[in-house]
């Protein structure tokens, strides 16, 4: 099955897609498979999907279960649905500003296969996660200084830590971050 389909295949299947179930004029399972695969190829041009999402949007326009599924792996085998490539993607866009925890999460949230998921997000070295972690800890503090009592430091630095963790940073990463900008803010406060 390919994933074009002729102008006039195309007009039938659009003037029938509100035909209901039982109705004389409702579209057989080919003109179905058919009409899944445009719908797919206009989902696809909106942006990258995962398999699952993309055969997640199909079921939600009201294809069965089984022409969602023909077109989506119709999609796969054209090349046009790579959750690999996808993960990857997601993965070099996300890993200067959030942790690989919340990407992971994003990328499962997008059905991407929990395995895969992980995989792309090792790609990420420890070094590089700490570093997007020191740097978003810093703009932090750059916003709003520690204070100089120390319960009220402690809480601000406690609220730092929250929102890192919040960002997908492991802990071992927050804790780097927080290491780093509290000494850094004690030099300052000493020198002053």
């Amino acid at each position: 099955m390919s994933l074009h389909s002729s102008p006039r295949r195309s007009a039938h299947i659009r003037a029938h897609a509100d035909a209901a179930p039982g109705d004389e004029r409702a579209l057989s399972p080919e003109e179905e498979r058919h009409g899944a695969e445009a719908a797919a190829l206009r989902i696809l041009g909106g942006a990258a999907q995962s398999q699952a999402s993309l055969r997640r949007r199909l079921v939600r326009r009201g294809f069965s279960d089984e022409a969602a599924d023909s077109a989506t792996d119709a999609a796969v085998r054209a090349g046009y649905v790579d959750d690999a490539a996808l993960a990857g993607s997601i993965v070099a866009r996300r890993r200067g500003h959030r942790g690989t925890v919340r990407i992971v999460a994003e990328l499962r949230a997008r059905g991407v296969d929990v395995e895969l998921a992980r995989q792309a997000a090792g790609t990420v070295p420890a070094d590089e996660e700490r570093a997007a972690a020191v740097r978003e800890a810093r703009r932090r503090v750059a916003q709003r200084p520690l204070p100089d009592d120390r319960t009220a430091r402690r809480r601000e630095i406690a609220r730092i830590a929250g929102a890192l963790s919040r960002r997908g940073f492991p802990s071992d990463a927050v804790a780097h971050a927080l290491r780093v900008v509290g000494a850094g803010a004690e030099e300052d406060a000493e020198a002053t």
